[in-house]
């Protein structure tokens, strides 16, 4: 049975995709640089860091590692203008140590998770084919790494497959993410004014859907792109989100000005060929969700 590598597998997807490897009977080994146990019974865990490439390669080696799911990164476009250097290091660098394992160990079959981030601005709908234009050092970096990987698929017989994710929401999450920001401040009861962003449109997908599609490309055959859009069922405007949260919660007060967010403007995504080369389809609509968000906040802090 094949040994999965996940790399960030205490990050917030991180946390998925191993839960549902394990679930699905399959031998986990979980890196991380912040502590070397997992809280899941039956996942190996291990401690290190991606620039530690004898630390990486013994890590493969001694588990018998076949394939690798590489979510760790600094994650978060706006934060990446504050930290630059270090996104860049850290997503660059760390990904060129992570193939460079991976070759030194004839492992070939990877899934990088790249970013919406890396189209940019395009308010039209977004397939496989748009073009590539990022307006942060993050969706540089996610960029790159989509480089980098099909550098090594065409040089070295890898099969690395990249997955754009939209923006993800849901359980376990600790970093800045609007849906969370919004919840969070109404079930404590504290009002929400936002200046602007009522107009902006955003390609929410659920964080157990975007497990599921890492896990269906681990475990994938062949396919015809190096790189897949995934999301999910809808797209939908900031303001009818709020409509939704309201919904869920009438006692919230929340004010959302006209025009878009500081992010990236981005026409509905196509996921016609995640779906037909992957096998993926979201199951998560908004609604349900916010819904099962909003229950799970309601007993965790985060």
């Amino acid at each position: 049975m094949s040994v999965t590598l996940v790399t960030g597998g205490l990050g917030y997807l991180g946390q998925h995709v191993v839960r549902l490897l394990a679930d699905r009977g399959h031998p986990v080994v979980s890196f991380n640089r912040d502590r070397s146990e997992h809280p899941r019974p039956g996942v190996e865990a291990v401690q290190g860091e991606l620039y530690d490439l004898p630390r990486v390669i013994e890590t493969i080696r001694s588990h018998g590692v076949t394939r690798i799911v590489h979510t760790a990164a600094m994650s978060h476009p706006d934060l990446s203008l504050d930290f630059p250097i270090a996104t860049i290091t850290a997503n660059i660098d760390g990904t060129a140590h992570l193939l460079e394992a991976a070759r030194l160990t004839d492992v070939k079959r990877i899934v990088n998770l790249s970013s919406e981030t890396v189209y940019g601005h395009h308010e039209g709908p977004i397939d496989e084919s748009t073009p590539l234009h990022p307006t942060t050092p993050y969706g540089v970096t996610k960029a790159a790494t989509e480089m980098l990987s099909q550098v090594y698929n065409d040089r070295y017989g890898f099969d690395v497959i990249s997955l754009r994710l939209t923006e993800i929401y849901g359980p376990g999450n600790r970093m800045p993410e609007i849906l969370r920001d919004i919840l969070k401040a109404v079930l404590a009861g504290r009002p929400v004014e936002l200046e602007q962003g009522a107009d902006h449109r955003f390609n929410f997908v659920h964080v157990l859907d975007a497990a599921e599609a890492v896990v269906l490309a681990a475990e994938g055959g062949s396919h015809q792109l190096s790189a897949y859009n995934i999301s999910g069922p809808e797209s939908l405007l900031l303001d009818e989100a709020v409509s939704l949260i309201r919904t869920l919660v009438p006692e919230a007060a929340i004010r959302v000005g006209p025009g878009h967010a500081s992010l990236d403007r981005q026409g509905p995504w196509d996921i016609s060929a995640a779906k037909r080369d992957l096998g993926y389809e979201p199951r998560w609509t908004l609604a349900r969700g916010l819904a099962d968000y909003v229950n799970w906040l309601r007993e965790h802090e985060d």
